[in-house]
């Protein structure tokens, strides 16, 4: 697909398309890399997405420190919001 290189100022930019950014899983932000002549952009992950899910999907080892141990009582999860 041959896309357009635009002016922006003093650097320049493209339109991706809706599609290709929603195939490539790409939403708000994008890694960018430039590699053997390539500029190559990937999906960038909420880094704490699902974190709680996945404390709580394996049982820790009795010698393992819970992380946010009690983190189950809904009180304080409401206390521990973002």
């Amino acid at each position: 697909m041959d896309i357009a290189i635009r002016e922006i100022g003093n650097s320049k930019g493209i339109i991706i398309p809706a599609l290709a950014l929603k195939q490539a899983g790409i939403q708000k932000i994008a890694d960018m890399q430039v590699k053997d002549g390539c500029i190559i952009l990937k999906a960038v992950h909420q880094t704490r997405k699902g974190w709680l899910d996945q404390i709580h999907k394996d049982p820790p080892d009795q010698n393992e420190t819970v992380f946010m141990e009690g983190a189950e009582d809904k009180e304080l999860l409401e206390e521990w919001t973002w």
